[in-house]
């Protein structure tokens, strides 16, 4: 009976280890029938329309547009100040007072001194009359003298001396005038010493030399100061705070697309919530090296209506250095995307695509509608610019018609080409410029960096005959898209961004 039973055990034990290893197969067949099919999984996206705007984000301090050091060039004790940190001042304002008495005194002695000298040269005015007037004596004796001494009259010796008294009254009237020029001579000396002391003097009033706001006082009343080899500073002074500038420090790898006019927004740490708008005003050659890194100034002016944008505050920024409205884009991952070496779409080739979907070509303008649009033309600028534009097509369309003029061919005949077509675009450029405002202008070389700066791509799209490769061509990105110029591809297109390995 044991035994019996011990044998259905046994059976019983024996078939459930059976369904438990079939269970286990079965769970393992579906599990790599579910991760094939994982495997095989194609994630896609769609083209879609938007916005993008390419940033470059740094940082930078608020400075005023301009900041002057206010000092002392002359040495002696503070008397007085007159303004304190963030005191209004206006150009020519009385803001300290240096010591005056030492340069007061000398003044004095100097006016003191011009006195004199003016009353020297009275004195020799009168010595020129005295001479004069012995002058004229001498010469009416030597004059009575010299007929006397021919009929006899008169010796010969009485003669000699009326002739040097005569030559010695035109001697001292020499003299008389020699010494007024000199008194002349030293009152002007005098009137210089005078105007020098009164400069010294004038400069003891420190005063402010333009209309600003106080930034920094650094100096106190009862202290010396000292004026040596260099103006010790007393104050600085902002101009009108409403108008500041920043300066950002640029990435050398960034700073190709840094252009003047490049619009910029900005926080600061003080109003977390507000965001500043401000403009590229001058991208600055010098470099900057720090640690092997290679960075560039670069200025951006922003108003400051409110003055809540203090000297010193770091701004963090980002600049706009391309924009582009309801363009077709693509997600950043499908440019990236890349289909695996040992795959079927691996195999195939694009360069049946090559001359397929291009887009614009490189350094191109758009259609003359979607152009003007984006400036803002009215009817008369799209007139005078589309004539001028047929007028340069009409007198360059020969020189492209008959190719390279000289004897070379080749690379010869491909540089003159590119020289024409470098000539061609600069002619057009100036055809803009002469019928667009300074702000449609800048908009429309703005639209023209965009255009030169594509670059060709592949994408991979899905479609009803399987996955295919397409060339296009790249604009400019943001985190998250890129511009896409195809004439190929259009709004909803599928692409692909990622395959998962194919297991065989």
């Amino acid at each position: 009976m044991n035994l019996r039973m011990n044998k259905r055990n046994k059976w019983s034990l024996g078939l459930v280890v059976v369904v438990a290893v079939i269970a286990i197969v079965l769970v393992m067949r579906n599990g790599t029938r579910s991760e094939s099919a994982q495997a095989a999984q194609i994630e896609t996206t769609e083209l879609d329309i938007g916005d993008i705007n390419r940033v470059v984000a740094t940082s930078g301090a608020v400075r005023p547009l301009i900041t002057v050091e206010v000092g002392s060039q002359l040495s002696g004790q503070v008397a007085d100040i007159f303004v304190d940190f963030n005191s209004p001042v206006t150009a020519g304002q009385l803001i300290a007072l240096i010591d005056a008495k030492t340069f007061e005194s000398r003044v004095l002695q100097n006016r003191a001194d011009l006195e004199v000298a003016n009353s020297n040269i009275i004195v020799q005015n009168a010595s020129i009359d005295r001479a004069k007037a012995n002058l004229r004596k001498a010469r009416l004796e030597f004059e009575r003298a010299e007929p006397l001494v021919k009929k006899g009259t008169l010796s010969t010796s009485e003669f000699d001396t009326a002739l040097a008294n005569y030559e010695s009254a035109k001697a001292d009237l020499t003299m008389a005038e020699a010494q007024l020029k000199n008194a002349m001579a030293n009152r002007e000396q005098r009137q210089a010493s005078l105007e020098s002391a009164e400069i010294d003097l004038e400069r003891t009033r420190i005063r402010s030399p333009i209309d600003g706001v106080v930034i920094e006082r650094a100096v106190d009343k009862g202290q010396t100061v000292a004026a040596s080899l260099s103006s010790p500073k007393l104050f600085e002074i902002a101009q009108d705070l409403r108008d500041i500038q920043i300066e950002a420090n640029v990435d050398e790898a960034d700073i190709g697309n840094v252009h003047q006019g490049n619009e910029a927004t900005f926080t600061v740490d003080a109003y977390p919530e507000l965001e500043f708008a401000g403009k590229v005003e001058q991208v600055r050659l010098a470099p900057n090296e720090m640690n092997n890194v290679v960075t560039y100034t670069v200025i951006i002016t922003a108003k400051n209506p409110d003055l809540k944008l203090l000297p010193g505050m770091t701004a963090i920024m980002e600049i706009v250095t391309g924009k582009s409205e309801a363009v077709l884009r693509v997600p950043n991952e499908a440019i990236r995307f890349k289909p695996p070496a040992d795959s079927e779409l691996a195999k195939k080739t694009s360069a049946g695509n090559a001359g397929q979907g291009g887009g614009q070509r490189r350094g191109g303008f758009a259609d003359m509608d979607k152009m003007a649009s984006q400036l803002g033309m009215d009817n008369d600028q799209r007139k005078s610019i589309e004539t001028g534009i047929r007028e340069i097509f009409s007198a360059m369309r020969g020189q492209f018609q008959g190719g390279g003029t000289g004897s070379h061919s080749g690379g010869g005949d491909s540089g003159q080409m590119e020289q024409r077509r470098a000539q061609m675009r600069a002619q057009i450029s100036a055809v803009f410029k002469k019928h667009l405002d300074e702000e449609q202008f800048g908009k429309y070389e703005q639209i023209q960096r965009q255009a030169a700066e594509t670059r060709q791509a592949q994408l991979w799209i899905q479609s009803d005959d399987g996955i295919n490769p397409v060339m296009v061509r790249l604009g400019i990105s943001d985190d998250t898209h890129t511009q896409v110029f195809s004439r190929e591809l259009s709004q909803g297109a599928v692409v692909v961004t990622r395959i998962r390995s194919v297991r065989k």
